[in-house]
């Protein structure tokens, strides 16, 4: 699961995860269960967060790849 830090610039390690620009992965329950709590957001697999759909209908482009 892709996990956003609050931080949306930061790059280092948290809780054993690598984040670059602001966003890490881990599929691990505890951990993904321990950022939740510290405030980070966490996009399940498969799915898009509210915000960046938001983000794309904002764009205009409603979510769609060039050539859709």
């Amino acid at each position: 699961m892709k996990i956003y830090s609050p931080n949306k610039e930061y790059t280092g390690i948290s809780a054993s995860v690598p984040f670059c620009g602001g966003g890490g992965e881990t599929d691990d329950p505890y951990l993904i269960q321990w950022f939740k709590s510290h405030g980070y957001q966490v996009e399940e697999a498969g799915k898009e967060s509210a915000s960046s759909l938001k983000e794309k209908d904002k764009n205009g482009d409603g979510g769609k790849k060039a050539g859709e």
